[in-house]
């Protein structure tokens, strides 16, 4: 049952029970109400469970009749499972996958029925992606595109003195750029159709964790690109949407994968900053992001359920946040001065001293050498 369900039948009762029995304290407070006010209370809690109620409808969607959708990342995760859906909903679909030899492909060709085409696409790749877009063409048949889904993505958690520069670039490539390369090719196709754009972000778009720089800068990044694009294609009838998890456990989140390439980043980081950090410091850290995957929510359905939603629905939402907890914890941690969240994220993410900090207070004053903004003293001339 659905958390805004449970909250409605709750509400519904409350009133009931306050109205029937009307306990000692509530009997005083109800006592001291006007009769009008009395029907306003209560017509409020009602009022209430109905509009939960109403929220909980299911929205209506589409035809699947004659539609095409093309997903990016369909080898695991949420691509996968999304393509598989929609295949038995009755949509055309294209499922891109980066390794269309692999088991995830062929696993997805085998679960599903005819109407579904492998497309091999790297969305790095300017070459693939508009490959891609003639595949589509050329298969498509009489049917329209009706949405382009860019889930394709990579992610890497480790701070940012040793994340090199070259992993930042190569997860705004996949993230950010390959975005952008797929939505422009097939713009074309979906101004005929007045489809929709889906793109797959991440709470972590919205604020920042230690350790997650390079990865909330990407999500950042596709939020900004949705947004614009949004406003831009109101004139085609376009819609955009965006779907923003938080932690699931899907392959991107794999703990040993991220562990070990904690590890490499690690040892390719020059001598003296490692120093600085010092080896308990890094193991400590390795533990936390360990700590961290293991907390990560099983119930990925909960974000393919807001991606068919997204593809589907007749009037989809600006933006969609699979579970309610991740929602409410959005909202709280958007609206707390940076000063309280910084605290809050520092407590969840529990680090060491390193190596370079020991032995010295938490504000080390520089020496007279350092100093090199001061003011000269005056000389004292007698």
């Amino acid at each position: 049952m659905k958390f805004r369900t449970c909250v409605a039948i709750l509400l519904v009762n409350i009133a009931a029970f306050v109205y029937l029995y009307r306990p000692g304290q509530l009997q005083n407070f109800l006592d001291s109400l006007s009769p009008v006010q009395q029907i306003l209370f209560f017509g409020t809690l009602l009022g209430l469970s109905v509009l939960l109620l109403w929220s909980t409808l299911p929205a209506p969607r589409v035809d699947p009749t004659g539609k095409a959708v093309f997903i990016t990342g369909c080898d695991s995760g949420f691509g996968h499972e999304l393509a598989e859906r929609l295949d038995k909903m009755g949509y055309h679909v294209f499922a891109g996958c980066l390794a269309p030899d692999r088991e995830g492909a062929r696993s997805l060709k085998e679960s599903t029925s005819d109407r579904l085409k492998i497309v091999t696409i790297d969305v790095t790749d300017d070459f693939q992606v508009s490959q891609a877009v003639n595949f589509v063409k050329q298969n498509i048949g009489d049917n329209q595109l009706w949405a382009v889904v860019n889930n394709a993505g990579v992610a890497v958690f480790c701070e940012i003195e040793w994340c090199s520069v070259q992993e930042f670039q190569k997860i705004m490539d996949v993230n950010v750029f390959g975005i952008v390369r797929v939505t422009k090719a097939f713009l074309p196709l979906l101004r005929q159709s007045e489809g929709r754009v889906v793109n797959i972000a991440s709470l972590a778009g919205r604020f920042t964790l230690p350790a997650f720089a390079a990865y909330s800068m990407s999500k950042k990044a596709c939020i900004a690109f949705s947004d614009a694009l949004r406003q831009e294609m109101k004139k085609f009838n376009i819609s955009v949407v965006t779907v923003e998890p938080g932690l699931y456990k899907t392959p991107i989140t794999h703990e040993n994968y991220l562990i070990d390439h904690n590890r490499k980043s690690w040892a390719e980081t020059p001598t003296d900053v490692r120093e600085d950090y010092g080896e308990e410091y890094f193991d400590v850290f390795l533990k936390q992001v360990a700590l961290s995957l293991r907390q990560a929510r099983p119930k990925v359905q909960e974000v393919v359920d807001n991606m068919v939603e997204a593809v589907c629905s007749k009037n989809p939402h600006y933006r969609y946040v699979p579970y309610w907890r991740f929602r409410l914890r959005a909202f709280i941690i958007s609206s707390l001065p940076t000063s309280i969240s910084d605290k809050l994220f520092a407590r969840s993410f529990k680090m060491s001293e390193p190596e370079a900090r020991k032995n010295r207070s938490p504000r080390t004053p520089l020496n007279t050498s350092q100093k090199f903004w001061s003011t000269p003293e005056k000389e004292n001339h007698q």
